[in-house]
């Protein structure tokens, strides 16, 4: 009789820098596959893991270094906001960067591809508030939670006269359900504690996921969802799980150049995907 248990040296794949065992724990698992399929389906998987380390040490070439990021001690909400130079300072946490501009860039002419009703979630340094303009939309609102940052938007706002822009103070979780739909979205936020950094950005697939279910509700047959993905060049399985969960079809591009600075907290390469979910 064949014992169709597989061995760990059935699963074990090594390179200069790596190496990865996948132990057998279980009978059961894919216990409904022929062996040779079982077999298969899990050495494709466990090849693919080991060619994302490598390519992640390749990209590594092209890196800054970055900082620690120390943990969220105020609630993002209610805290004083710094404007330092090129970046958006809140309770101490590098919220946003100039470095940015470019894939604000692509994200903002992704969302407003439809040139229809936007929603952008995050208004940050106001710089793909004025991207998004520039694109040219019928309506333009914007959810902002730090009252801070909220008046920064209310006088960018002022700056549009003619304009169809509408700031909407405020948690999104708390003022999304007063909104209609939308033509497009662009999500760009911050946790606003450790707590929510912790579950959204370490825990979860993508920062995006727990968004995802309120987006689709609000989005129009068609409509376009654009975000920043943490995604040097491509998306992971459990990203593209997340998103096709609620949406129809996936589009993808690469955003190259970018320049973080060698201090920065929370991005490190020069370039980032940019995704286009299509409602």
């Amino acid at each position: 009789m064949t014992n169709s248990r597989m061995s760990s040296t059935d699963v074990v794949r090594s390179t200069p820098h790596v190496a990865l065992e996948l132990t057998w724990v279980s009978d059961d698992y894919l216990g409904r596959l022929h062996p040779d399929l079982r077999r298969f389906a899990v050495r494709r998987l466990v090849d693919d893991t080991v060619a994302d380390l490598e390519e992640l040490h390749a990209q590594a070439e092209h890196t800054v270094k970055g900082e620690r990021r120390d943990g969220i001690v105020e609630d993002l909400t209610g805290a004083a906001v710094r404007r330092d130079g090129d970046q958006l300072v809140i309770s101490g946490q590098q919220v946003m960067q100039d470095w940015e501009r470019p894939l604000m860039a692509e994200l903002s002419r992704i969302a407003a591809r439809s040139h229809g009703d936007v929603l952008e979630v995050g208004f940050g340094m106001g710089i793909s508030a004025g991207l998004l303009q520039q694109e040219g939309v019928r309506s333009h609102t914007i959810i902002e939670s730090n009252p801070e940052v909220a008046e920064a938007a209310r006088k960018w706002k002022s700056e549009h006269p003619d304009s169809d822009i509408r700031i909407v103070e405020g948690r999104w979780q708390d003022v999304i359900e007063t909104l209609g739909e939308f033509d497009g979205v662009l999500f760009d936020t911050y946790p606003a504690n450790e707590r929510e950094y912790e579950q959204y950005v370490v825990r979860d697939a993508a920062y995006i996921q727990h968004f995802l279910p309120s987006a689709a509700a609000h989005m129009r047959p068609g409509a376009v969802l654009s975000y920043y993905t943490m995604e040097i060049d491509s998306l992971s399985r459990r990203h593209q799980r997340a998103l096709l969960g609620y949406f129809r079809s996936i589009e993808l591009s690469v955003v190259s150049g970018l320049a973080p600075p060698p201090d920065c907290t929370y991005w490190w390469a020069d370039s980032m995907a940019a995704v286009a979910a299509v409602r």
